[in-house]
């Protein structure tokens, strides 16, 4: 299975905020919040994908899929949500996990039922693991790691969780996300998978066909934290 991390490019550099404006931003988002911008964003993206005229995969990701977006931070009070990889110490941040299922009929018999249909039928579980580590000190940060549960929900093929944070130490830092499904019990059981977020790419329609330009494969979600 083929899985990717979503983060747009921000600019690498630190920079001096407005304290002022950046503080009433983020003091006034909540996770919630960023859930409901991300899904709108999923939802016109994959819209706009399935409009497109369908291109032969030789791989594609058959049942299920995972990207991370982040982290993101408002940049303004009541503004968008955006990809901020350089974090003031002491504020917040999200990273949000989008889980989706394939709901292409391609499973026997024909004419064939969906990935997507087999395992939300089953209403299974999704557990979610983030782990951040500060790479300039080389030590485990606990503090920015969870782990989360997304059930399954029959017709509903695409999910959003996010993960909010407070930095609490300066450093490079990097976080995964890994994923499993859990199957159904007791038997008949549901099928069960694992996977992780292994690349960068932007968040667009793109993100949402095989094949996608611009993907930069085995990295982890990257960001700097200053005093």
């Amino acid at each position: 299975m083929s899985t990717v991390t979503a983060s747009r490019p921000a600019a690498r550099e630190m920079t001096v905020k407005a304290a002022a404006q950046s503080e009433a931003a983020i003091g006034a988002l909540t996770a919630e919040d960023v859930k409901a911008e991300i899904e709108s964003r999923c939802r016109a993206a994959l819209d706009e994908a399935k409009t497109r005229p369908a291109k032969e995969a030789a791989d594609p990701y058959l049942w299920w899929n995972l990207w991370a977006l982040g982290p993101i931070q408002a940049v303004a009070p009541n503004g968008p949500v955006l990809p901020h990889q350089v974090i003031k110490l002491g504020e917040s941040a999200f990273v949000a996990t989008i889980v989706v299922l394939n709901d292409a009929p391609i499973l026997p018999p024909a004419p064939g039922i969906s990935p997507a249909s087999v395992l939300s039928g089953f209403a299974l579980t999704c557990e979610l693991q983030y782990a951040t580590g500060n790479v300039t000190t080389w030590t485990p940060v606990p503090t920015l790691g969870t782990t989360a549960a997304i059930n399954f929900v029959p017709g509903a093929s695409f999910y959003v969780n996010v993960f909010a944070f407070t930095p609490t130490s300066p450093g490079l830092h990097e976080m995964n996300v890994s994923a499993r499904i859990l199957g159904a019990a007791p038997f008949p059981a549901g099928p069960q998978f694992g996977g992780f977020a292994r690349a960068v790419i932007d968040i667009d329609p793109d993100l949402f066909i095989a094949g996608a330009p611009g993907l930069q494969f085995d990295q982890s979600i990257r960001f700097q934290v200053y005093p």
